[in-house]
């Protein structure tokens, strides 16, 4: 592996830049149309359009403004196949012996396959960014960087300056989240910004984004054992994989390659009588990703081999091994896990739980800091999985790792070799693009650059990782990882996967393939019947269709619980994300009370709906409900024992949730402690307390299926979709009601509604806001529950927040990303600075007793003058959405019973005012609230009645 090359010159960052923003076409290459720039020239803060070719982004201020901005250009595209360019790239052949060719075609055992390493981060939160600035003639670019040289040739091609004019400064800060490939798009569309504006210009490139964007080197390759050990591997990628986007987009020739770089000792280790491997590469394919790729690859196809001659994978390692310290290192890491050979899939009683060990091996000459070194890394992983939802858990690991000791080797790194396994095995279990898949947060620097460090990561880390030989860590010790897992899953499921990372919708997609060749095997077995199912089809859709709105439904009969080990790890740990992004326990649990032991009163126009114990409790909770059972109540609401349930419980919002998603909320809840708890039965009055009824109003109003992607959105908005339609159930709140309680939809979606006596404000371009709602405001608000520029969550909304951050930031940047959706930008719309001014205005003109009441009730924590914060974060009035609402309940609430329970401490804690104040006391607040810090809107009318009326509410 190559060390990684920085430019010598150290320049700070510019203090002050500019902040761009690209408007990316969906779905790939795409010729630009038209664009509305004076539409985006009036939003706030913008500096410059910049359009070339198809080109298009916004210069503005802020990061918020300039995307407020690109959204208002509302540019017109129109799907384009870019014409072919020349592919600068160079075949070059590494190794050569024998005759590979010949021998594979006499070989009667030879195994074919492709595989495939990605260039990019499969994360849908991945991102990169970059500065650019003119400073004496010359392109200063900041960036995290592995392959500056690349990059300077192709921004010099972008900008059609010489190579000399351009300086790459690589991020000096290791730990800085950047995907390599995002930072090289940022970098270009940085420096084309720049170009125009003439002064410095941040920008960001976020993988969803790049939905046409494809970047892997493919592996092609051959073996075979007998009669003549043969053995060939093709690496190539596109010539431009990895060059900017904005190259194609403004019509430049990509930049030629002058060499391949490809690291001799990427030759497989093992000894066999014919080889022939060659790489086709373009010049900016990080050589680190290229030895990952070829690693997997190689590693990968012998396993298969060592299957197809029904041979123990490590002994024919050791078979084929002629290097002492390696085959030394291999036989202490299989005495220290224990190697025995495969499991083949031995699974636990139930069958559903699969378990597997791989091994792979790796001998490189790694350089790090200059110094070159050979070094050894083997891994046994052991995995877990659940063939019920395809989730992996590696279970354990055991790696060995020798580096050779040269005279000026660098210290030890100091983060050691387990962390770097315990990202390892966590990157490549992770969930992928899949609307229905569970990532991680990892900070790396690509998916698999293996960085040391970690943070929210989702996917539970091995149980056990052993260590064999030195505890460093290092880059090439982690290469055999990917091979490692891929032949653990391949032992237990059967099922071989070719690119990582291997994600539980893969494994779900290969098992029921293989599940609906043996149907169809069957079905063809049984082929005389075929012409009873054809008459019995539609007779069985129809008897569907009346048992969903049959007013009593059978009851599911009861089963016994299941016992520990039941399901695999990981499915338990998808199930706990899941019932965070569904918010069972705000619902299912009183304060104060045991978790999920139900009783909490929900307040409807129909009266109030006590929430069950869905703990694993045979007697009172859900211990006894079979999957079926289960599955029925949350996707049709019926109760175990056919009882219709309230659609209080948002299972018309459940109904969206994925059979994998809903399965590991299954194992979870199953898996939690039982509690026995007996809440109160919901009697509602006559005539809504005759649940047959819902039967009609199901007909009505509920839609029993899946969520279904949109393919015309990016991968993140449809994450965001699924979690905020499905599991999220934001419109239960968001929207309004019809007259008979079900969510009005359309264009009515998410305009507003109501919980638990408090507003809950539309989401949509109806917001009252007085500053609109941005992604990143949302991504704030909801991570952290405050959000600067607009306040912070109380009420109904604090315990949600608290259940959010539970989920990976990555699934609260894509709820946030898909909300935003619904908010397009108001051209104009009045900035922070405008809003403030109004305010303080508007406090000239009000003095007497009132605002002496908010001076010493308020001002300390409020106003935004007043010195700093004293008890939290120090919210602003004057951009308070519900300030500015046609509705005062939600103030009336925060004054009455103020903030006891903010979804994190450093907010802070406001105390509530029922107490000191009477009813005409707060109203006269009210009223003068509304005057000074939303001074353009028009006064509340009939406040007073609208305070005695909350005074007498339940306090939520």
């Amino acid at each position: 592996m190559n060390a990684r090359t920085h430019d010598t010159v150290r320049l700070a960052v510019p203090a002050a830049v500019l902040h761009g923003y690209v408007a990316r076409p969906a779905g790939g290459a795409a010729r630009l149309q038209r664009f509305d720039a004076d539409l985006a020239r009036r939003c706030a803060g913008v500096v410059d359009i910049v359009a070339r070719g198809n080109f298009l982004a916004v210069v503005a201020d802020t990061r918020h403004q300039a995307r407020a901005a690109a959204a208002a250009l509302q540019p017109v595209w129109r799907a384009d196949t870019p014409p072919a360019q020349p592919m600068h790239t160079r075949t070059v052949r590494i190794a050569s012996r024998g005759d590979a060719a010949t021998a594979l075609a006499q070989s009667a055992q030879r195994v074919d396959a492709s595989y495939r390493w990605p260039l990019m981060s499969p994360r849908i939160d991945a991102c990169g960014t970059a500065t650019a600035e003119w400073r004496h003639g010359t392109l200063h670019v900041w960036l995290a960087c592995t392959q500056p040289a690349a990059l300077r040739t192709s921004l010099a091609a972008l900008l059609d300056v010489p190579e000399s004019r351009v300086l790459i400064v690589c991020d000096p800060d290791p730990t800085a989240r950047h995907d390599n490939y995002c930072a090289a798009q940022a970098a270009a569309d940085a420096a084309l910004m720049t170009q125009v504006v003439g002064r410095p210009v941040q920008a960001e490139c976020h993988a969803a984004d790049l939905t046409g964007a494809s970047a892997h080197v493919t592996l092609v390759v051959s073996g075979a054992l007998a009669p003549e050990s043969a053995y060939r591997i093709a690496a190539s990628a596109p010539a431009h994989a990895s060059q900017p986007i904005a190259l194609a987009q403004i019509g430049t020739a990509s930049p030629a390659a002058d060499d391949v770089a490809v690291d001799p000792s990427l030759v497989p280790p093992y000894a066999v009588e014919h080889l022939d491997v060659t790489a086709t590469l373009p010049m900016d394919v990080p050589s680190d990703i290229a030895a990952r790729g070829q690693v997997f690859a190689h590693e990968s196809h012998w396993d298969e081999l060592a299957v197809r001659a029904d041979l123990d994978p490590l002994a024919l390692r050791l078979r084929s091994l002629e290097d002492c310290t390696g085959t030394e290192l291999i036989k202490r890491v299989a005495a220290q896990s224990g190697w025995r050979g495969p499991l083949h899939g031995r699974a636990r009683t139930d069958e559903g739980v699969r378990h597997g060990r791989g091994f792979a091996y790796a001998s490189v000459v790694d350089v790090e800091d200059g110094r070159p070194a050979r070094t050894w890394s083997a891994w046994v992983a052991d995995v877990e999985v659940d063939s019920r939802t395809g989730d992996v858990s590696v279970t354990r690991v055991t790696v060995g790792h020798e580096r050779e000791v040269t005279r000026s080797d660098a210290p030890a790194r100091p983060t050691s070799l387990k962390d770097d396994v315990t990202v390892a095995a966590r990157q490549l279990t992770a969930g992928g693009s899949a609307y229905d898949a569970w990532g991680d947060d990892a900070t790396a620097e690509s998916a698999f650059a293996l960085a040391t460090h970690a943070t929210g990561v989702a996917m539970a880390a091995p149980t056990q990782v052993d260590v064999v030989g030195s505890l460093a860590g290092s880059a090439a010790a982690t290469l055999p990882a990917a091979a490692a897992v891929a032949n653990a899953i391949h032992d237990a499921t059967g099922i071989r996967l070719r690119e990582p990372p291997f994600s539980a919708g893969q494994i779900r997609e290969a098992l029921a393939t293989a599940s609906a060749a043996s149907d169809e095997t069957a079905r063809q077995r049984a082929g005389k019947r075929r012409w009873l199912v054809a008459v019995l089809a539609p007779l069985t859709a129809l008897a569907g269709l009346c048992a969903t709105v049959m007013p009593w439904r059978a009851p599911i009969a009861p089963v016994a619980p299941t016992g520990p080990g039941f399901y695999s790890a990981a499915t338990i740990e998808r199930g706990r994300l899941v019932a965070a992004a569904g918010d069972c326990a705000v619902c299912h649990t009183v304060p104060g009370g045991a978790r999920n032991a139900g009783g909490l009163g929900l307040e409807t126009p129909f009266g109030t709906v006590y929430s069950t114990n869905i703990t694993p409790d045979v007697e009172t909770g859900i211990g006894n409900w079979s999957y079926a059972a289960f599955e029925r109540a949350m996707r049709e609401g019926i109760h175990r024992d056919g009882r219709r349930l309230y659609p209080a419980f948002p299972y018309t919002a459940f109904a969206k949730v994925s059979d994998s998603d809903m399965q590991a909320l299954y194992a979870y809840l199953m898996s939690t402690e039982p509690v026995a708890s007996r809440p109160p039965e919901t009697q509602l009055a006559f005539p809504f307390n005759l649940r047959p009824a819902l039967a009609g109003w199901n007909a009505l109003f509920h839609r029993n299926a899946p969520y279904e992607p949109d393919a015309s959105r990016s991968a993140l908005w449809n994450r965001g979709a699924y979690l905020a339609e499905g599991l999220g159930h934001c419109g239960a709140c968001h929207s309004p009601r019809n007259a008979l309680g079900a969510e009005k939809g359309g264009k009515a979606y998410l305009t507003g509604g109501e919980a638990e006596g408090w507003e809950a404000p539309a989401l949509t371009a109806l917001s009252k806001s007085p500053v609109p709602w941005t992604e990143d405001d949302l991504f704030q608000y909801l991570r952290t529950g405050y959000a600067a520029r607009h306040g912070a969550a109380a009420g109904p909304m604090a315990p949600v927040v608290e259940s959010l951050r539970e989920l990976p930031a990555s699934d609260v940047r894509a709820i946030a990303h898909y909300v935003a959706s619904f908010q397009p930008p108001a051209p104009d719309a009045p900035d922070v600075a405008t809003v403030e001014a109004r305010s303080d205005a508007a406090a000239l003109r009000l003095s007497g007793a009132t605002d002496r009441l908010y001076q010493s009730a308020c001002a300390v924590c409020h106003q935004g003058n007043a010195g700093v914060p004293q008890f939290g974060v120090k919210p602003s009035l004057a951009l308070n959405s519900n300030l500015h609402s046609v509705r005062p309940d939600n103030v009336i609430q925060a004054v009455l019973h103020g903030s006891d329970t903010p979804p994190q401490s450093g907010i802070g804690y406001m105390p509530g005012f029922a107490d000191s104040f009477d009813d005409a006391q707060v109203t006269e607040l009210l009223h003068y609230l509304r005057q000074r810090f939303a001074p353009g809107q028009p006064a509340w009318h009939d406040v007073e009645a609208t305070v005695a009326r909350i005074r007498q509410q339940p306090k939520h």
